[in-house]
């Protein structure tokens, strides 16, 4: 009886030891595959060129942005999938206080994707006719633009949630005692 309870303990440490194998190299290969595809959860820098070191208000932004010590403009549009899912996060004014938000309507009215995702609040900008984006000479989003000192310092894309609120320069507190309940 022993003998047969060893060979089944064998047979079954060698069948987890095949199956642990084949599930490091499964993550391995999908590492592989996001990397050949650039789908990599890293932002990309945007180079600012002759717009680094000017005033914010310069380009339509808000002039309390000229006085800030450090804040981010994240540049959404309506219809990008990563933006909803980023605003998705952002739902209901959980704007962290470094953060601005500059919403900016390619199909349709932007008030309506502003409402869907409860984006009220005064540090939520609609650029509606583009005045801002074309000043910047942006034509992508999601982005985020730095501000130090009131000046323009550095850009990069948002490709996730979790990048979006590591680029915000006041670390984001989220409390549970402020949700409301169900």
């Amino acid at each position: 009886m022993t003998t047969v309870l060893l060979v089944v303990v064998c047979l079954l440490a060698v069948v987890v030891f095949i199956q642990i194998g084949a599930q490091v190299e499964l993550f391995e290969q999908v590492r592989q595959i996001r990397s050949y595809l650039d789908i990599e959860d890293k932002p990309t820098t945007v180079e600012l060129g002759t717009l680094e070191g000017a005033s914010p208000s310069r380009f339509g932004l808000p002039p309390v942005l000229d006085h800030a010590e450090q804040a981010m403009v994240l540049f959404v549009s309506d219809k990008c999938e990563t933006c909803r899912t980023l605003v998705s996060a952002l739902r209901g004014g959980a704007v962290p206080l470094s953060m601005w938000v500059v919403v900016v309507p390619v199909r349709g009215d932007g008030n309506e994707f502003i409402n869907e995702f409860g984006l009220h609040g005064e540090r939520v900008i609609l650029d509606d006719e583009e005045h801002i984006v074309g000043s910047l000479g942006l034509d992508l989003t999601p982005v985020a633009l730095h501000i130090a000192e009131g000046k323009l310092t550095r850009a990069h894309t948002v490709p996730s949630v979790r990048q979006m609120y590591a680029a915000t320069p006041v670390p984001y507190q989220y409390s549970l005692a402020r949700k409301p309940s169900v």
